[in-house]
Parts: C-alpha cells; structure tokens; sequence
C-alpha cells in the first residue's frame, strides 16, 4: 500500500469498526458481483461499462487510461455518510472479487477532493512499469491518496 501524509493523517481519523461492519449499499454490491469484463486486453467492472459502451480503448493513451474512465465512481453517488470507511469496504470487496477469478493484481486508487474530502475510486489492472499515478511523488499531490493491491486492514 502507498498513502501520502494527507491520507494517512485521514486514515488515522476514521472508525475501523464501522469498516468491519459496513455493508455496501445494493448499488455498490451490484458493481462488486457483477465482475468484471475483458475488452480489448483491458478489464472492465461490467456495471460500469454499461454507462459508457460508446468508448473504447481508441479513445485514451493507453489501458490504464482506459480502465480507470471505466472504473471510476464518486462514493458520495451511493452513500451518504462515512464515505472514506464505505470507499474502503468497496476497495476490499473488488479486490476480493478480482483475486476470485484474475491472477494479476488489481490496483485499486482512494482519492479524496482536496476540498470537500468526498472520495473518488478507480481501479485498473496492475501492469509493469506502468501506472496511473506517479506513485513516487504521491506527496507532492494536494488530494488525500491512497493505492492498494491489497485488502485494507486496520493496522
């Protein structure tokens, strides 16, 4: 896992029990059970491609681009209330499903609006040498951020 100091100082604030025992809203759940689909070597949610069938791995820079178009969800969407635990319980839930069926690792990103701290969530499949972010200079973003291939635990 990689935070900034913005995340971490986040992370220290909110209640690991209410991680433990949320369960996502059907919404949510759907995106998790539905899985996921391989389109043009890029792995997509299935639910989240049905907002956006019209694109296409034409329309971006690489997969990873791709991927997190797709792959990308406002929490605030879904829940009203104790949205980093909720992005959370959605990180691990995906990551769970994805390591069900996929042998690679999928890298799931939290990010949190620099003002209003609502959480972004985007995921994609991990590749070599590639990412979406530059995960060496992760402090030098203003938003909260936080990258993970694996199910996030209270430490």
């Amino acid at each position: 896992m990689l935070i900034n100091e913005l995340m971490k100082n986040q992370l220290q604030n909110i209640s690991w029990g209410d991680v433990e025992v949320l369960k996502l809203p059907h919404e949510l759940d759907e995106i998790v059970s539905l899985g996921f689909l391989e389109v043009s070597g890029c792995f997509l949610s299935k639910k989240l491609f049905e907002y956006c069938k019209n694109n296409s791995l034409h329309n971006f820079e690489d997969e990873i681009a791709f991927e997190c178009f797709v792959n990308s969800m406002h929490i605030d969407d879904y829940v009203s209330e104790k949205y980093l635990q909720y992005s959370i319980v959605f990180c691990n839930s995906i990551i769970k499903k994805w390591n069900e069926s996929h042998y690679g690792k999928l890298n799931v990103i939290i990010s949190l609006d620099d003002e209003t701290l609502l959480p972004t969530v985007k995921f994609h499949s991990k590749r070599k040498g590639v990412s979406w972010l530059d995960e060496d200079n992760l402090e030098l973003s203003i938003q909260p951020i936080l990258v993970t291939t694996n199910e996030l635990k209270r430490s």
